[in-house]
């Protein structure tokens, strides 16, 4: 390179750093990051249902009163993490906009997925005066509150069983009982009768669970029938052909509602009718129509873990989202892609996925991408480098619709075990704030696998001043994408630039474009927009790179879960990377994400349902069992 060529090199550069502010605030406890790679501008608040959702297991997030467990009043002291105050001088906040909390009710269970109180909060959390004082300081920051709720089964010892139970008992025997004759009708059963008529011998110890069409039968405690459990025995479903029934249901939305939130996320939504598609979308629907009547803006999102070619058929129901479960797990699109480095090929498949929801949807769907959940092991458990845990990060966060977030993924928090009884608290144990505290005081989850321990990732206060941490790469990406409010709203067209490892898509929302581009591979590359038709794509709206740690030997895999095995050693030399465009021509370092946005206005774009390629209907999706 002759020296004129270097001067405008050095000159490009310069200008790009000086015009392209740093990425973070300077509050005196952090130090400031000089990256010119994310803008710092005005963010505009939008008042609709498209927001950055943070998950969070209460017990396992923050004590405030040392008794070992998470609450509700030390997820009001960490708001400034999730998001400043209106106002506030601080750009060191993650960038949530939305909390969903994992049940709060009542419940015998360490996790509350069986309710015994539907209208209560359980007392590890704190009062009921606790939660509403941190739903109206969420609110105060703009952060929607959305709880957990799960009714398509409760805890055995909920009063509704109990007297479900004492019912069915006194029917058999001819004995009078005081208790109203409606609790009979509350939840799925069967007899014995019925079981012999269809050759199921009922004779073995009461311990034992039967099949029964397909679902799971447990005998009610001294009775000659057998009532529904598909989860558990803990945790009996509810009869949704009772009346009854309906009137508990719409009484809890009416409570919560009173109480300030935003929405619900709705549990295991296959299981009010064992996998009848038809029969749970009326279901869902009756649901939402009555929240959304009480609360117009109120908003739904379920789980429905099963494949987006069944996924797509729920949204007949009036849900705004549905969790996007094709995408995430260890063997979801994001973690292949990563392995894969086909960019093209999964830029067409969001295309596809969201294309379809907009023309198959009964209302304005909202797509709910995540990486990992409660249910599954931490990402960070499958991915080998830092470089590759951002990598999926950028993808997923930069994905349309709703990301959600789980607690700690953001630090790297790590958590699996084979042994299926152990993995689902191993995956819920305690954030760790800073390496100083670690979890000191925090109770894990009853048979946690405590060998798996957080020792080596750092905690969130050290990696607030670290520059190339997995938390700074998540800060960055959220302030990007709330910037760029088209990345999750608009109108989604794939692009193919030639280049596999080059994942690249445009977003049109409100007549405005942006192109969100992912250089996959670990070598750099550039992108010439001109040719391709793109010139107008002119405006660099920022840039992330997925670096990896200076200590970090990269692999060119990802290995599959529990597997320690990669491919060849490919080399990482570590050099400034930094994103330009000179005369159209996108220079894209290794790994790297960028936003452009367009110069001119772009009509909506019409979307041709011959063009969709539509998920096979035997699509693999990881289960809750397989995860």
């Amino acid at each position: 390179m002759n020296l004129k060529k270097k001067m405008q090199s050095a000159l490009i550069i310069a200008f790009a750093m000086l015009t392209m502010l740093v990425s973070c605030g300077t509050e005196e406890t952090v130090q400031e990051i000089k990256k010119p790679c994310v803008p710092d501008e005005t963010i505009v608040e939008y008042d609709d249902k498209y927001k950055n959702f943070y998950e969070i297991f209460v017990r396992s997030f923050k004590d405030s009163d040392g008794d070992g467990y998470g609450d509700f009043n030390g997820i009001t002291q960490k708001l400034d993490y999730l998001k400043p105050a209106s106002g506030a001088a601080s750009s060191y906040s993650l960038g949530i906009n939305a909390i969903w909390l994992m049940p709060i009710c009542p419940s015998p269970s360490y996790h509350k997925y069986d309710i015994s109180d539907y209208c209560a909060v359980d007392s590890m959390y704190g009062t009921m005066e606790d939660f509403e004082n941190l739903v109206q300081k969420c609110h105060d920051r703009n952060i929607s509150v959305i709880i957990d709720m799960v009714l398509n089964h409760t805890s055995k010892e909920h009063k509704w069983f109990e007297a479900f139970s004492e019912l069915i008992r006194c029917s058999e025997t001819g004995k009078e009982s005081e208790l109203d004759p409606k609790y009979a009708e509350y939840y799925s059963y069967v007899t014995a009768e019925e079981m012999e008529k269809d050759g199921i011998a009922t004779t073995k110890d009461s311990y034992t669970y039967y099949s029964y069409h397909g679902r799971r039968f447990q005998r009610i405690p001294g009775s000659k029938s057998f009532y529904e459990c598909n989860f558990s025995d803990d945790m009996p479903e509810l009869n949704y052909d009772s009346p009854y029934v309906w009137e508990e249901i719409e009484k809890i939305c009416d409570f919560w509602i009173s109480k300030g939130v935003d929405g619900f996320r709705f549990d295991a939504v296959l299981y009010f009718y064992m996998n009848d598609t038809a029969l749970n979308t009326k279901v869902l629907k009756r649901i939402c129509d009555y929240c959304k009547s009480k609360k117009p803006n109120f908003y739904t999102v379920g789980e429905a873990w099963t494949g987006n070619s069944t996924v797509r058929k729920y949204f007949d129901s009036g849900f705004d989202s549905f969790f996007n479960f094709t995408f995430a797990n260890s063997t979801g699109l994001i973690s292949t892609v990563v392995k894969s480095k086909q960019g093209s090929e999964f830029a067409r498949k969001i295309q596809n996925w969201n294309n379809e929801l907009k023309l198959v949807s009964a209302s304005d769907a909202i797509d709910a991408p995540f990486l990992s959940n409660h249910d599954m092991s931490r990402s960070s458990s499958y991915f080998t480098t830092s470089g590759q845990k951002k990598m999926a990060a950028s993808i997923y966060l930069m994905m349309p619709g709703n990301t959600f977030i789980y607690y700690g993924e953001e630090i790297g928090l790590i958590g699996n075990t084979k042994y299926s009884e152990k993995k689902d608290p191993t995956a819920r144990t305690p954030i760790k704030w800073s390496n100083a505290e670690g979890t000191i005081g925090m109770t894990y989850p009853p048979n946690a696998d405590l060998t798996v321990k957080q020792d080596s990732i750092d905690g969130v206060a050290e990696q607030l001043k670290d520059e190339d941490s997995l938390l700074t790469h998540y800060r960055l990406l959220l302030k990007l994408k709330n910037q760029n409010p088209q990345i999750a709203r608009g109108t989604v067209t794939a692009l193919d630039f030639g280049k596999q490892s080059i994942c690249a898509y445009t977003s049109i929302y409100d007549r405005t474009a942006v192109m969100v581009i992912h250089n996959l591979s670990l070598e750099d590359t550039e992108i010439d927009l001109n040719a391709a038709g793109y010139a107008d794509f002119d405006e660099l709206r920022g840039y992330v790179v997925s670096k990896n740690a200076e200590d970090e030997k990269e692999m060119d895999s990802v290995p599959a879960l529990g597997d320690p095995s990669s491919k060849e050693e490919v080399n990482t030399e570590e050099q400034e990377a930094i994103a330009t465009i000179e005369n159209g021509k996108l220079h894209l370092p290794r790994r790297t994400t960028v936003v452009l946005r367009s110069s001119k206005h772009y009509d909506d774009v019409v979307i041709n349902p011959d063009s969709i390629e539509t998920s096979p209907e035997d699509e693999k999706v990881q289960t809750m069992d397989e995860s």
